[in-house]
């Protein structure tokens, strides 16, 4: 079985994979069971969602997609994250009693 290296630096999943093995420089003090799973998240999502990104957007080079599976893979988690902590900060109780106020 031969490997082909142009078919592998075109797949999504392998270039999210390598964003997120570089990503992982970016957080300090995560154990060997966080790492494996940020990569294996990352190359997931680059995977799935590079794919649906590069159509959105009109992207037709493969370089250029394989550049877009690499950063999805590499911020996608952070963006996540800093996504997910801002759902925890929102106040809905607030919200909700600030909106009902403004509309009497």
């Amino acid at each position: 079985m031969d490997i082909d290296p142009g078919g592998l630096a075109r797949n999504p999943f392998a270039a999210g994979a390598l964003g997120a093995l570089v990503g992982l420089k970016f957080t300090p003090g995560a154990t060997w069971p966080e790492r494996v799973a940020n990569v294996v998240a990352g190359g997931l999502c680059a995977g799935y969602g590079a794919p649906a990104l590069s159509d959105w957007l009109h992207v037709t080079s493969p370089h250029l997609a394989s550049g877009l599976a690499f950063g999805v893979g590499l911020f996608g988690l952070s963006l996540a994250a800093a996504v997910w902590q801002g759902i925890r900060d929102v106040k809905v109780g607030e919200v909700i009693t600030g909106w009902i106020s403004r509309k009497s």
